[in-house]
């Protein structure tokens, strides 16, 4: 599975929000999720789920709007990157939002790892920090 480039415009349809808080301080690396509704596979995050908030049923402009604020709580947040989830099909499968930081706070902007693994009809999304980021906190 890989990520790429997407314009906003593209995004299209019903989508459960997945809102990723994680385990650290502050809303270091929250990340949001757009699940596609009207396909078969469902995504999961491999973590808790009180470090989860899902919202199902929001139309991709409302699903993006809340995606936004959601990961842009952190003091050092200074824009967003979106991109389109594919399979190994090249089918999109669902959208990332992910916050990119001031790199002066943590030495870069993009201090999120995140992988996906599709089994089935699920994909399993596993997010950590950069280890260097994760050491300063």
């Amino acid at each position: 599975m890989k990520t790429e480039k997407v314009d906003v415009s593209e995004i299209k349809g019903v989508f459960s929000l997945i809102l990723f808080s994680g385990p650290w301080p502050d809303a270091v690396g929250s990340v949001a999720f757009l699940d596609r509704e009207d396909d078969r596979i469902q995504m999961e995050p491999y973590t808790p789920e009180f470090n989860l908030k899902i919202v199902r049923g929001l139309a991709a402009d409302d699903a993006l709007k809340h995606a936004e604020a959601f990961i842009s709580r952190h003091s050092s947040f200074r824009s967003s990157r979106i991109a389109k989830i594919t399979d190994d099909f090249e089918r999109a499968v669902g959208y990332e939002m992910r916050p990119l930081y001031l790199q002066t706070t943590f030495g870069a902007e993009d201090i999120l790892d995140i992988s996906y693994r599709q089994r089935d009809n699920h994909i399993d999304i596993y997010v950590r920090l950069d280890p260097s980021v994760e050491r300063k906190l």
